[in-house]
Formats: C-alpha cells, sequence, structure tokens
C-alpha cells in the first residue's frame, strides 16, 4: 500500500491546487460506522469560489478499521446555476487504484478514466438539466418545490465516481425528526441503485446518512479526533486535497448555542 499512497498524493497533488479564496457554505467531519463500529471517516466541503461564483464540492473519506481498507476522494466543480463542469476523483484499496478527470462543456463530457493502469477515453452526452449528485440538495434548494417535508424530487445526476448519468429519486418524508435542538428533514435517495436514508437541514446540510444495504452509516461530530477516532493519516493529505486542514466548524453542530 506504500506504493499506492505514494500515487494518491501524487496525483492530488496534480488535481488540486490551492484553491482560491472561497465561501464555505458547509464543512464537516463525518464518523463513519458499520454496525456501530467505527471503520473510518469522513471530510466534506461544499464551497463558493469567490472569483468564478462557482460552486465546488471536495469530499475525503477513509475506511481502515475492521478489515476496510480503502481511500476516495474527488472535487466536483459547478457553475453559479449549478451545472456541472468537472469532476476529478480517485479510489485507491485493495492494491487497486481508479482516477477520473473530466470536463463538461455543451453537454459534452470528455476526458478520461484510468483504472488499475488502463486507460478509457470519456465522451459522452449529457442531457440538459443533469447534474452533479453532490450539488443534489442544493440543486432542492432551488427548485420550484424546494426543499421540504411531503416532497418528491425525481432528477438525473453524473456520479462522481462513475462517470455516468444516472436517474435518481428523492422523497422527503411528512414530518420533521426531532435531534437535539435541531428539526432535521428525514430523506430517502434512491440514486445509482441504492438507497440512502439522510437526515437533512432545511439549508441542504447533511447530519447524517445511512445506506441500509451496507448497513454503513455517517454521522456528523464536532471535530476531526472524534471522526478519526484514532485513524493515522499522512501529514498533509488533507492540505493537498482542500488547499488547508480543514477546520470542520461551519456546519450546525457549532452554531452559536451549540
Amino acid at each position: 500500500m506504500n506504493q499506492l499512497k505514494s500515487v494518491f498524493v501524487l496525483i492530488f497533488t496534480l488535481f488540486f491546487t490551492l484553491h482560491a479564496s472561497a465561501e464555505v457554505l458547509f464543512e464537516g467531519y463525518y464518523k463513519v460506522t458499520q454496525f456501530k463500529k467505527h471503520i473510518g471517516f469522513l471530510v466534506l466541503r461544499h464551497e463558493i469560489d469567490k472569483q468564478t461564483n462557482n460552486f465546488k464540492t471536495t469530499s475525503f473519506i477513509k475506511l481502515a478499521k475492521e478489515g476496510f481498507d480503502m481511500t476516495e476522494s474527488y472535487q466536483a466543480v459547478s457553475d453559479p446555476e449549478l451545472a456541472p463542469l468537472s469532476v476529478n476523483y480517485l479510489a485507491a484499496g485493495d492494491k487497486k487504484t481508479k482516477t477520473i478527470n473530466v470536463t463538461i462543456k455543451n453537454q459534452k463530457m470528455t476526458g478520461s478514466v484510468v483504472e488499475d493502469g488502463k486507460t478509457i477515453k470519456v465522451n459522452e452526452t449529457v442531457p440538459k438539466g443533469v447534474f452533479l449528485s453532490s450539488a443534489l440538495y442544493y440543486i432542492m434548494l432551488k427548485s420550484k418545490s424546494g426543499l421540504k417535508t411531503d416532497t418528491k424530487f425525481d432528477y438525473s445526476a453524473i456520479t462522481e465516481e462513475g462517470p455516468v448519468v444516472m436517474t435518481g429519486t428523492v422523497s422527503v418524508d411528512k414530518k420533521m425528526v426531532t435531534q437535539g435542538t435541531q428539526q432535521l428533514l428525514k430523506i430517502n435517495n434512491r440514486f445509482a441503485g441504492s438507497d440512502y436514508d439522510n437526515l437533512v437541514t432545511t439549508k441542504g446540510e447533511v447530519i447524517s446518512a445511512n445506506t441500509p444495504g451496507t448497513m454503513i452509516e455517517s454521522e456528523l461530530v464536532k471535530n476531526k479526533d472524534e471522526a478519526l477516532a484514532g485513524i493515522k493519516l499522512p501529514a498533509g493529505t488533507l492540505e493537498k486535497i482542500f488547499g488547508n486542514t480543514p477546520a470542520g466548524t461551519t456546519n450546525p453542530l457549532h452554531a452559536k448555542g451549540k
């Protein structure tokens, strides 16, 4: 795995240069569990680039306990109207790697996928109205129906780990869920052949996510140490991906009074 780690750091050094000043909309650390046992962590950031007004999502996940050994990260960029612009993705684990580097322009997605040393060129037509799956709840916020209780939202989105266009359906429960002092939307998202049960704020911030098919759960926590819980991370990894070390404090757990 040492060679894979070197490849991981090198690729992200090439893909993700230090980002310009940006307005961070959300940033947090998640503790990842399976059958209630800690297996890894996730770092997620949504931001607006102040120079271009582009919307950018950066995600990093590492599973390293209970037999897991994998790392996955991506950066997905959309224009100010949330139309897709680019995806850079890397996964490493079980002595395998996969990288994606694509851009989307004028309903055309072009670039390449490299998996286990084999390169596949991407040249696909993207239907109008398709967006990047990581922007889903922000898309719903600006939709006619909005992000609220008792709603259904059908969509087509590009999977960051594909990259392919797939259909999905979001169903929002009729009632809010109380968690501590928060009132949250209970959402089922059926996408890319899987079901995801999420608790989400009315601003589109994911507080927890559960995949019933695998029993893997992610829960937003207050700090990096709580999320990692002893998992080792090579020095500089997060800085290379995010441009700095995420503080993880731009989220509801760090709102005033929390």
